[in-house]
């Protein structure tokens, strides 16, 4: 049993929003213990490690959530310690190839990846020096952000770096005092991994033990195009976007491969806060999303047509995407984002065994959309925190892509960089 930290050993709400930052219930119970995001960026402007080193160290500056640990504030809650040594920053050996010719998968397992648990570090940057530029792998534990919040931090370093001005990010959740020697606090406030609820520590070895399959599969313009052809064909109402066509033709595809022991499976997608709450800012940083979760069955899924299927998450998404829905679950308050409990007593909790999270990122995942310029550099990977899951990306050119990610082997090689078109 995790001891209870009393009022005597450590003052916290004294530091609330000044050196900690306490999660949300919906944080608490998601976050602690899980994967973290990590993408791998390309930046192919010739630039010095000092001089990438010393940018990264201002983007910190601004973004102070990404120089945090964990910390445990009460029996089974946590909060964000905003630390001296919040971060880690690791330069290997340069790789004498472009990136490439460089192995996506070599490179991850070659960066440094951080852990949602208490006392670690919550965020950590990897620089390889390569022919045609720097590869930075990041590594960011979801309990200080999701992965728009991840992006907007990659923009603003990239502007840093070349010195084009950026948005500062929004105040709603960040610090506002300076970060703290983690070794100062009393070690109550980091236990052990065996002293943590059996829930987080399973969490925590689950992440580490499960084996993972990843495809990729491509989208060309045409095909989308003769999709929504003939989406407008069968009902005419059907004004369905790339995402939820995409997301139809996977579902199908995949839902057998991905989920052999259930007949009932629903579909996850995060819907942004930042552009339907009224009092969120755009420039968040932190968690701002929640999902909408639409069932199938699985017979439904083989009976029903793509177009049919693509129309009901479209349904089902704007059910949430208003504003009265988003007052009613969420709230602002002075930590940031706060979640009412009532209302997610009807949602049930991620279970890997019959969910899929589908995460639209084909509008943040390329530096060409956030101003920089292809000439600058792209992004080269993309992880999912869930295990099994789609992720819509793009490359430049409005080339989309999916990664499918599962637990079990998909019917074709797993590969990293492949050409496979939808049939």
């Amino acid at each position: 049993m995790i001891r209870h930290i009393s009022s005597t050993t450590f003052p916290p709400k004294d530091h609330y929003g000044v050196d900690i930052l306490p999660l949300s219930f919906f944080e608490n119970a998601d976050y602690p213990g899980s994967p973290p995001i990590e993408c791998l960026v390309l930046y192919k402007k010739k630039t010095s490690l000092p001089a990438a080193r010393e940018s990264f160290l201002e983007t910190i500056r601004h973004y102070n959530l990404f120089s945090s640990r964990l910390i445990m504030i009460d029996e089974n809650r946590f909060a964000l310690l905003y630390c001296t040594d919040g971060f880690q920053y690791m330069v290997l050996p340069p790789l004498d190839a472009d990136a490439a010719h460089i192995s996506i998968d070599d490179v991850r397992h070659m960066m440094r990846h951080v852990k949602t648990l208490p006392g670690e570090p919550l965020f950590a940057v990897t620089i390889i020096p390569v022919r045609d530029g720097l590869l930075g792998g990041i590594s960011c534990s979801h309990a200080i952000g999701d992965a728009v919040s991840l992006m907007l931090f990659l923009y603003a370093w990239g502007c840093i770096h070349y010195g084009n001005s950026f948005s500062k990010p929004s105040t709603q959740r960040l610090f506002s005092g300076n970060p703290v020697d983690f070794d100062t606090f009393d070690s109550v406030f980091a236990p052990p991994v065996s002293d943590l609820h059996e829930t987080i520590r399973k969490r925590a070895e689950n992440s580490q033990e499960t084996t993972r399959y990843h495809r990729r599969e491509y989208f060309s313009d045409k095909r989308l195009a003769e999709m929504k052809n003939g989406a407008t064909s069968e009902n005419e109402n059907y004004r369905l976007s790339n995402n939820q066509i995409i997301n139809a033709v996977l579902l199908k595809k995949y839902h057998n491969s991905i989920m052999p022991g259930t007949d009932q499976i629903r579909l996850r997608i995060p819907i942004n806060l930042r552009y339907i709450h009224p009092d969120v800012d755009p420039l968040y940083i932190g968690n701002a999303v929640f999902s909408a979760v639409i069932g199938f069955s699985r017979a439904e899924i083989n009976r029903m047509s793509v177009y049919r299927i693509a129309c009901r998450l479209k349904e089902a998404i704007a059910k949430m995407r208003n504003e009265h829905y988003v007052r009613r679950i969420v709230c602002l308050s002075k930590f940031g984002i706060r979640y009412r409990g009532d209302i997610f007593k009807t949602l049930p909790p991620y279970n890997p065994d019959t969910d899929i999270l589908a995460a639209n990122l084909t509008h943040v995942n390329d530096l060409e959309s956030l101003g920089l310029g292809d000439d600058v550099g792209r992004i080269l990977y993309m992880g999912s925190t869930m295990q099994t899951s789609f992720t819509m990306l793009k490359e430049k050119h409005n080339r989309l892509f999916a990664e499918i990610r599962s637990r079990y082997p998909l019917e074709s090689p797993t590969t990293t960089h492949g050409t496979a078109e939808v049939p």
